[in-house]
């Protein structure tokens, strides 16, 4: 496995200086993964998500570019984030399934991700998973990472 893009961005944390739902911080981090990997979203077999809450995840759907603003839910009532869809989201059940890990949710997703592209991820493991996206983030979204990784 190997990082083929990575990226980072901060916002601002006083609400009065940014648009609290547009996480621009979060679109600038996933930007700079997608350019420096070569890749698109659409190139993606599966992605580890900050699900710290379900709106969380919801907006992150809108970040990513797989819905539009506001129509986080679309992906979800269309298949497109469930196993077996396009683009397959949190197949190891997320960060709460975990219990949410604060200050490990990075670390998680990307172990989680390295045996997706190894073939050890178990009944969760997503046939021919070549390449994937990790987007985390913390401090109300004020700190923004995302990573593309690639089997080898």
């Amino acid at each position: 496995m190997r990082i083929a893009g990575f990226g980072h961005a901060n916002d601002f944390l006083p609400a009065a200086k940014r648009d609290p739902i547009e996480f621009a911080g979060g679109v600038a981090a996933g930007e700079r993964a997608m350019a420096m990997a070569d890749t698109t979203i659409g190139d993606l077999d599966f992605a580890e998500v900050h699900d710290c809450f379900t709106i969380a995840e919801l907006v992150i759907y809108e970040v990513m570019g797989l819905a539009d603003r506001g129509r986080g839910r679309q992906v979800l009532d269309d298949g497109t984030v469930h196993p077996g869809g396009s683009l397959p989201v949190n197949l190891s059940g997320g960060l709460k399934s975990k219990g949410h890990p604060v200050g490990a949710t990075g670390v998680s997703q990307h172990v989680i991700a390295a045996m997706q592209l190894s073939g050890t991820a178990g009944p969760m493991q997503l046939g021919g998973a070549r390449r994937g996206v990790v987007h985390n983030m913390g401090g109300l979204a004020v700190a923004n990472y995302v990573s593309v990784l690639e089997a080898v």
